[in-house]
């Protein structure tokens, strides 16, 4: 028998993408190496502030002002490391840390660093 699991609101979610990113050399740069980013997936979701009860929780030096939490409810593979492009704004991420949630709720939720645009 299958139940209803709560969802988080469609009207909230937007289009991100994860990617992974890899460094290749550049030899037409003197080989120097350069990112290149592979995405792996595509999932809804959404990136919020962090709220006052996260800022008392969090383990000191674990986060920084670029610090923000990211909502999904697909069942997306994401790993900390991995780069998170928003397609709504063009914002860019970075994964830090995956935080836990109740087994009941399919959400998913992370840390991310945001990368100045």
């Amino acid at each position: 028998m299958l139940y209803a699991t709560p969802k988080l609101p469609r009207a909230l979610l937007h289009i991100l993408t994860v990617s992974d990113r890899k460094f290749v050399r550049d030899s037409a740069h003197g080989g120097q190496s350069k990112p290149v980013y592979e995405v792996a997936a595509t999932f809804w979701g959404i990136v919020l502030p962090l709220s006052n009860k996260d800022w008392k929780q969090l383990p000191e030096g674990s986060f920084t002002s670029n610090t923000q939490k990211l909502y999904t409810d697909d069942p997306v593979k994401i790993k900390p490391g991995q780069i998170i492009r928003d397609t709504f704004d063009g914002q860019v991420y970075t994964v830090t840390t995956e935080l836990n949630h109740n087994s009941i709720h399919p959400m998913l939720r992370f840390l991310v660093e945001g990368v100045a645009k």
